[in-house]
């Protein structure tokens, strides 16, 4: 065991991705302030290159995108921050690369990885000299309590009277730490077992090596719309030889090399993500210039959340969701009045007054909505948005295919189209409220079941505003249209057949078959699976081995909540100490989950919050 001289602390960072890289460079800068010239060990440990992690490896394909905008991430906290920690300006991925963007904003993951790894060699190489950093490129297999003297096994004493010896897969000896954060980023999975005869890929991130081996011409079953995808869809046709083309009219065409699948792809909702507003029509400007987007939420304030949480038996659906749908309302039309009046039948300045007043009743913002603005379609309808095709019924695969591919079109016209403020405006919003939730949540104001509410509704923002860039979008519908890629419905259902069960197929043999209750009739089978999306882990199931040996343990303990929450990891207020199955608060332990990267100049929670957690560490708050 690595003992160290003096009276020298030691933090442990388990997980150095961008998450991880942003609480080492919050230690660093309260240091000076906290800790003086008291000597620090700081320890990063992690298997792949600090800074960039696992998501953002520099040696995966160029093909990988990021989904937000380059010039909207920054990992510097800059003046805006409101923290107690020392700011830290610095450049946004797009101020700090030289690469070229894709469609216009987006950096290539490996690049943002590039920015990452920078980041974290600059604020590391200009660390206070009392802190000795160690980098160790390994896993953490398991950390076990020791008493006070570093001797004695203490595994009972989450107090802070014990440290904690961290063990290592990498053959190093273990060391010593008084207070761990875990930054791990998304827990993978093990893939379910399948019948015989059949391969299932994921859930998890896009694996290059996996998808490489799906035969050219093969069948695939594919569970997910989302980003994971989105993510396939590239190394399975761009990454395999194929082209898109620009058409005389200006629409995309996809060449195909003839090596792509043939993929099966659905959801729950049965329609894939929206893509991110586009920053400039192609080819037309605006007609009218939006306002600019609120610097933060007028109605779906973290303040008037918390006040309506404290509330005696209150419910986030029933007390601070209105507040969400408010906020959301107001950004909608605000936009909508100041793009197309000749749309609305009164003044802003005379909806907003009477909007104010009635923001807590959903029946009279209805009213007043349908009295300002007389086409339905103009109105904000969130159940619509969020499920396009619920009630629907398909005459077969081919009206379904029809139908989806008009509603594509139509979204990516909306969003990339001149009138793409009021869309733009939404998405903004929703980003902005989500924080406000996050912030709720990593201060302790949610207890689980309000996080189950929480994580329900606001599925419906993740959705609206988590999409990718607007070409791989019309990428997606060129694929479509080329039948690479054919929809299989809402609601899907994939079931895996034994040799037995398909008897009744003439080539008999298992396989994976996907239907949904919207196309009745419609059967689609494949012997692969690719099930692109990230599953909530369950206890035998995580890949994690430190993360599997403290839930075998019970110092850590996962949330069962059928409404939403399970699969997350019991946490005491916002330290973010992990609670074990006695109930124990573990103080010296802090689970610091995946967050999105947060944008310059906006105070963004992502640096208050990680100040906050720095800041403890360091005086054992």
């Amino acid at each position: 065991m690595n003992e160290h001289t003096g009276p020298a602390r030691s933090l442990c960072v388990i997980g150095c991705g961008p998450r991880g890289a942003s609480i080492v460079e919050r230690i660093l800068a309260n240091v000076p302030a906290l800790y003086g010239d008291r000597p620090l060990d700081l320890h990063i440990v992690d298997p792949y290159p600090p800074g960039a992690g696992r998501t953002w490896r520099t040696d995966q394909s160029g093909l990988l995108w990021m989904n937000s905008a380059a010039e909207q991430v920054t990992m510097y906290p800059d003046e805006s921050v409101e923290c107690d920690g020392p700011p830290r300006p610095g450049p946004t991925t797009a101020g700090w690369l030289d690469a070229t963007l894709h469609d216009g904003a987006y950096a290539a993951r490996r690049d943002q990885g590039r920015y990452l790894r920078h980041f974290f060699a600059t604020v590391t190489r200009e660390r206070p000299a009392s802190v000795r950093l160690y980098v160790h490129r390994a896993r953490v297999t398991d950390l076990r309590r020791t008493a006070a003297d570093g001797d004695a096994p203490d595994a009972a004493a989450p107090d802070g009277r014990s440290r904690q010896q961290v063990i290592l897969d990498s053959g190093e000896p273990p060391f010593l730490a008084d207070r761990v954060v875990f930054a791990q980023g998304h827990t993978e999975t093990l893939a379910a077992p399948v019948p015989a005869g059949l391969t299932r890929i994921g859930p998890g991130p896009a694996d290059a090596a996996a998808l490489e081996r799906i035969p050219p011409g093969a069948p695939v079953v594919v569970r997910g719309l989302g980003l994971v995808f989105i993510d396939c869809l590239a190394l399975l046709t761009e990454g395999r030889g194929g082209r898109f083309v620009r058409t005389p009219d200006g629409a995309l065409r996809y060449l195909p090399s003839g090596r792509e699948p043939r993929l099966y792809a659905g959801s729950r909702r049965g329609v894939p993500l929206p893509p991110k507003p586009a920053k400039a029509a192609p080819g037309a400007p605006a007609t009218v210039p939006s306002p600019a987007p609120a610097a933060a939420p007028r109605f779906a304030t973290v303040d008037a959340c918390r006040a309506r949480l404290s509330r005696p038996g209150a419910s986030f659906a029933r007390d601070a969701w209105p507040l969400v749908v408010a906020e959301l309302g107001w950004c909608h039309y605000r936009a909508l009045f100041a793009e197309a009046p000749a749309r609305t039948r009164m003044t802003w300045q005379d909806f907003d007054a009477q909007y104010a007043v009635l923001i807590t009743d959903a029946d009279r913002l209805a009213k007043l909505a349908r009295a300002a603005v007389p086409d339905p379609a103009d109105r904000l309808d969130l159940d619509r948005l969020a499920a396009p095709l619920a009630g629907l019924r398909f005459a077969g695969t081919e009206d379904l295919q029809r139908q989806l591919r008009g509603h594509l079109a139509e979204v990516l016209q909306r969003r990339t189209g001149p009138a793409r403020g009021v869309d733009t405006a939404l998405v903004d919003a929703l980003q902005r409220v989500g924080s406000v939730i996050e912030e709720l949540w990593r201060s302790g104001d949610l207890d689980a079941h309000h996080v189950a509410e929480a994580l329900r509704h606001f599925a419906l923002g993740t959705y609206l505003s988590s999409g990718p860039p607007p070409l791989r979008a019309a990428q997606l519908l060129a694929l479509a249209e080329a039948g690479i890629v054919t929809f299989v419905g809402p609601e899907m259902r994939v079931v895996a057949l034994a040799g037995d069960g398909a008897a009744e197929r003439a080539e008999g043999g298992a396989v994976f078959r996907a239907t949904s209750p919207a196309v009745p009739g419609a059967v689609h089978e494949a012997a692969v699976l690719l099930d692109a999306r990230l599953a909530a882990p369950a206890p035998d199931r995580v890949t994690d081995p430190l993360l599997r040996a403290l839930l075998s343990r019970g110092e850590l303990v996962q949330e069962h909540d059928e409404d939403g929450a399970g699969g997350m990891l019991q946490l005491s207020g916002g330290g973010l100490h992990p609670v074990d199955a006695s109930g124990a608060v573990h103080r010296d332990r802090v689970i610091a989950g995946p967050a999105q990267f947060p944008r310059p100049h906006t105070n963004a929670v992502y640096f208050r919050q990680n100040d906050a957690l720095a800041r403890g560490l360091l005086t054992d708050g």
